[in-house]
C-alpha cells in the first residue's frame, strides 16, 4: 500500500497528477487557483463516483468525517489500485466523506461528468 504520510510530497503529488485528467483540472479551475496534491485527489474520488453513478449522500445522513492518517490511508490505496490498472475502483465511503466537505466541487464536477439517462426507443 502507498503510504502518503510517509513519503516525500513531491513522489506521491507527481503520482497524483498522473492520475489527474485536464478536463477535471478544468471543471474546478473556478474554485481553487493552485492544486495541492489533497485537493486533487479529493476531485478524483468525487469524479470517479460520478463516472461510476454513486449517489450524492442525502443532507440528513449521518456520515463522519474522516480522520487526516485515515483518509491518507484510503488515497493511498486508491492510488496503488488506480496506478496498477484497477482505475474504476472507488471507496464509497471516501466519495460520501469528500461530497459532504466538498459540496461546489462535486456540484462542478458532476455538471461536468454526469452521464446522461439511458433513453429507450419509442415503441
Amino acid at each position: 500500500m502507498l503510504d502518503l504520510t510517509g513519503q516525500p510530497h513531491s513522489q506521491w503529488q507527481t503520482r497524483i497528477h498522473d492520475h489527474v485528467p485536464s478536463a477535471l483540472r478544468e471543471a474546478v479551475a473556478h474554485l481553487r487557483g493552485e492544486f495541492t496534491a489533497a485537493y486533487l485527489l479529493d476531485c478524483l474520488v468525487l469524479h470517479k463516483g460520478i463516472v461510476s453513478r454513486l449517489p450524492k449522500p442525502a443532507e440528513n445522513d449521518a456520515i463522519p468525517l474522516l480522520s487526516a492518517e485515515e483518509r491518507a490511508e484510503r488515497y493511498g490505496t486508491l492510488v496503488n489500485l488506480w496506478s496498477k490498472g484497477c482505475s474504476t475502483v472507488i471507496d464509497e465511503g471516501l466519495f460520501a466523506e469528500t461530497v459532504l466537505r466538498r459540496p461546489r466541487e462535486y456540484d462542478a464536477l458532476r455538471s461536468k461528468f454526469r452521464r446522461k439517462p439511458l433513453s429507450l426507443p419509442a415503441l
